[in-house]
């Protein structure tokens, strides 16, 4: 990305540069590896912490865009000082959250965006440094999801909102839909899905609905039908009765 240059709390004799490297791909349950580069500006700086912050662009109870922090590692937990003109490299390594949601599917970005803010604490001051994050998705998610188009239902984007899926467990107050829409769906079945995987280090419960973009809430959109996958079964168990009993089963609701 290039260095950035952070001003100082006191006069610009404080600034320094910094520039943030994610080493290699990142996956949700997967260890997210990466160093922050330092570089000192015309005298020594005492800085009090490098922290991270994994940040995704979602929308709040109010339909308004916000921030929400998925995760917080410290690449430098204790005090450092940055001598004049020096060029200090942290590295760091963290695991993400299983429900951190993806922002890529097969290569090809789904329209959510992610960043990492390095934030760099000193005397009485904060300067921030912001870095875009690729999360590709899951071999799992990858794997239904072709199931889905083979059905003819295509996935076209992902929206992240806040909230959480009643009577489950969940870490994070954020729910990622996939948006699913239909090339040849039939008489029987709906034009569009909505398909939300929960995600833990066993696998995922697989919520598939009738789309409904219009309702921000989960309990005002259509009922959700729901299958388990683990991610060992990927490659060895076929989904395909699974799916088809999805989209099958007894008529859907319609649109509200």
């Amino acid at each position: 990305m290039g260095f950035k240059r952070l001003f100082g709390v006191g006069d610009t004799g404080d600034a320094i540069e910094v520039d943030t490297h994610i080493l290699g791909p990142a996956l949700p349950g997967g260890e997210l590896r990466g160093e922050v580069l330092l570089r000192g500006g015309r005298r020594d700086t005492y800085i009090d912490y490098v922290d991270l912050h994994i940040h995704v662009r979602c929308t709040d109870h109010d339909g308004r865009q916000s921030t929400y922090e998925v995760d917080t590692h410290s690449a430098e937990p204790g005090r450092l000082t940055l001598r004049k003109g020096e060029e200090r490299r942290l590295t760091f390594s963290q695991r993400l959250p299983w429900e951190t949601p993806p922002s890529e599917l097969g290569g090809r970005a789904l329209g959510v965006a992610l960043s990492v803010r390095s934030r760099i604490t000193r005397g009485d001051g904060i300067d921030v440094d912001d870095d875009l994050l690729h999360v590709s998705a899951l071999p799992l998610h990858e794997a239904l999801l072709d199931l889905f188009a083979e059905e003819g239902y295509l996935c076209d984007a992902a929206e992240v909102v806040e909230g959480d899926v009643p009577g489950t467990e969940q870490r994070l107050g954020i729910i990622q839909t996939f948006l699913l829409t239909g090339h040849a769906p039939g008489p029987d079945r709906p034009d569009a899905l909505e398909v939300t995987f929960q995600t833990n280090a066993v696998g995922a419960m697989v919520h598939v609905r009738r789309a409904a973009p219009d309702e921000r809430y989960w309990e005002d959109k259509p009922p959700a039908r729901r299958f388990p996958a683990a991610h060992h079964e990927v490659g060895t168990v076929d989904w395909r009765p699974q799916v088809r009993e999805v989209l099958s089963g007894p008529a859907w609701p319609a649109d509200r």
